[in-house]
């Protein structure tokens, strides 16, 4: 297996697809609950619920341009690599590849986990599908052995 690597999230990266689904959820679930308490004036509860989604979109950009986490991933024939790059440290792990007991990929949310077999748990998070399914597929391959 030749060694894949990729890092999360691109630049042109701004929200995970489980967060845009539970915000504009949360979106919807404010204009009816708007519309609920102010009968008769759905424009009143169509602003708050743009006010919502302005706000929370404000409030996320300026959070990921101060915390600014990327996640570095390393597959070889051997191990995964997970490295979490903060302004302030670098948190690394190498994962076996024989060590790993179960993992569960999401094709809906771009994302998923890797379980080893002592319990401890690695987070994945993919930017495109091209990624995700390169790695399934390499997964896919290692448990068969």
């Amino acid at each position: 297996m030749r060694p894949f690597s990729w890092k999360f999230p691109h630049k042109k990266f701004h929200f995970m697809r489980i967060e845009k689904f539970f915000v504009i959820l949360l979106a919807v679930i404010v204009f009816f609950w708007s519309l609920e308490e102010l009968p008769g004036r759905w424009w009143l509860a169509l602003l708050l619920a743009i006010s919502f989604l302005a706000l929370y979109v404000i409030v996320s950009l300026l959070l990921q341009k101060f915390r600014h986490v990327e996640e570095h991933y390393r597959l070889t024939s051997q191990h995964l690599h997970v490295e979490k790059h903060t302004p302030t440290k670098v948190q690394k792990a190498k994962v076996p590849l024989k060590d790993i007991g179960h993992h569960k990929i999401s094709k809906t949310f771009l994302g998923g986990y890797v379980l080893t077999k002592r319990k401890k748990k690695h987070l994945v998070f993919f930017n495109s599908k091209k990624e995700l399914h390169h790695f399934k597929k390499a997964m896919e391959k290692h448990t068969k052995k």
